[in-house]
């Protein structure tokens, strides 16, 4: 099970960043064909009506799982390795394409994939209020500033944040593991920050 759980991981890895940027590009070109569709005639509308919403949504369910589970299976062999190398050659050599994909591939390998790098939970002291995030770098020199660090606040219900530097005096280790502070901080706080005993 745990083989499985990897493989799903893994293909979240390679499949968020492909996906993700493929639907910002294709929402652009839909936008394009909706203008067309209203201006030139009712004939290049390509709406289907739908039956049995329900059992769509259920069945296109699965089959996301089960794609995600088998393409992090493939990862892993030689001829899978390659193509998903050939893919994200292609989608980094595209103008503007992979300005989107490296930023949300990095993200996506920040969070779930091998190098993971949300790893360093802390609390920020900023005035009476103390907030959680992760020290993403330990050196801000390259901003001409000494003694800080880059904590990332992630936001709730949501996989964006906000990156700030902040004087390394204010930064305080937690102990709770990285899971766990970004559960909570994602869940809007509803979530423990501890697990249950």
């Amino acid at each position: 099970m745990s083989r499985i759980m990897r493989w799903f991981l893994e293909g979240l890895v390679v499949l968020v960043p492909i996906l993700i940027t493929v639907y910002l590009f294709s929402a652009g070109i839909n936008l394009v064909a909706d203008v067309l569709t209203q201006t030139i005639g009712p004939y290049l509308s390509r709406e289907l009506p739908i039956h049995g919403r329900w059992q769509v949504v259920f069945i296109s369910l699965v089959l996301v799982v089960g794609v995600t589970i088998l393409i992090g299976a493939i990862t892993h062999l030689w001829l899978g390795k390659h193509i998903v190398r050939l893919v994200d050659q292609v989608l980094t050599h595209i103008p503007l394409v992979k300005l989107v994909y490296a930023a949300i591939k990095d993200g996506v390998n920040a969070i779930i994939g091998d190098r993971r790098e949300f790893d360093k939970p802390v609390l920020v002291s900023i005035g009476e209020m103390q907030v959680p995030g992760f020290i993403t770098r330990n050196s801000t020199e390259d901003f001409g500033l000494d003694n800080h660090v880059a904590v990332y606040f992630p936001m709730a219900f949501s996989i964006a944040g906000r990156v700030v530097l902040v004087p390394a005096d204010k930064v305080r280790p937690l102990d709770n593991s990285s899971a766990e502070v970004m559960s909570f901080l994602v869940s809007g706080g509803v979530t423990s920050g501890k697990k249950k005993r």
